[in-house]
């Protein structure tokens, strides 16, 4: 038996779970017995022994997707998110699919549709990444053929320094980079404004001209904002996309420095 119908719903053998049955829409049933009495129920005509409650929380004030308790094939209870188990009951998990790459995201954002028709097999993004896993692989392809770093970042819709890092393999890497992280011309006892004086293309200027950081705008193209100051013997320059964050970072290394 591999689909029964249970209050109009079809539902099927959950596999590695086969004592259970998960309905289209994600709810539980138990329906192998354990017992001579639980036996004796399905004799009579039952077609489940009991039903599974879903397990709901919320972190931090936000909902977390279904979890429910069931015991595996060899006994072992498990502590196990219902969707992905809905998802390939029904057959929406594809042949490639990787638990630890992919998962399972909900069409109109309610958690607790777990209808089938509502899930979709995505490839998972980490943390605050806009990036799947496919995106860093064509990201590092196009770094290969030499294109610029500014234009991959607006392809993908993310900034210059993101794709700097991935780059040097300090995101979406191994660990270890594999181009030396960029050191400040000169020595900054602040750790983040060393780390980003670092990032700046440098050129030599005589070391009496002291110039505060300013922004120049390209008025054709607002997201083109040039960041120049001169100090300590250097011209440092560096483009930011976001003119937001451009302004807040001047005004830190204008205090730092001036």
């Amino acid at each position: 038996m591999s689909a029964i119908t249970i209050h109009d719903e079809e539902c099927r053998i959950i596999k590695g779970y086969e004592r259970y049955c998960i309905s289209e829409s994600g709810q539980i049933y138990r329906i192998v017995p354990t017992n001579s009495k639980e036996k004796e129920k399905l004799e009579k005509g039952a077609i489940y022994l009991s039903k599974n409650k879903l397990h709901y929380r919320e972190v931090k004030g936000k909902l977390r997707q279904a979890f429910c308790s069931l015991t595996n094939n060899e006994g072992k209870l498990c502590n196990i998110a219902v969707a992905p188990l809905v998802a390939k009951a029904f057959d929406l998990i594809p042949a490639e699919f990787n638990g630890e790459k992919h998962g399972v995201e909900f069409i109109d954002g309610n958690l607790r549709n777990i209808h089938y028709s509502n899930l979709k097999v995505v490839e998972k993004k980490y943390g605050n990444s806009k990036l799947s896993a496919s995106d860093v692989k064509k990201i590092k392809r196009l770094i290969k053929l030499n294109i610029p770093l500014k234009h991959i970042g607006e392809t993908f819709g993310v900034s210059e320094m993101q794709i700097n890092r991935i780059k040097t393999g300090e995101n979406w890497g191994t660990g270890k980079r594999k181009i030396k992280a960029p050191k400040a011309p000169f020595p900054i006892e602040d750790a983040k404004i060393r780390k980003y004086v670092a990032i700046f293309n440098k050129e030599p200027a005589p070391p009496e001209i002291r110039k505060p950081f300013t922004i120049k705008r390209n008025e054709e193209d607002p997201t083109d904002n040039l960041i120049i100051g001169i100090l300590k013997g250097y011209k440092l320059t560096l483009r930011h996309k976001n003119i937001t964050r451009a302004r807040l970072n001047i005004e830190k290394l204008n205090n730092y420095f001036f």
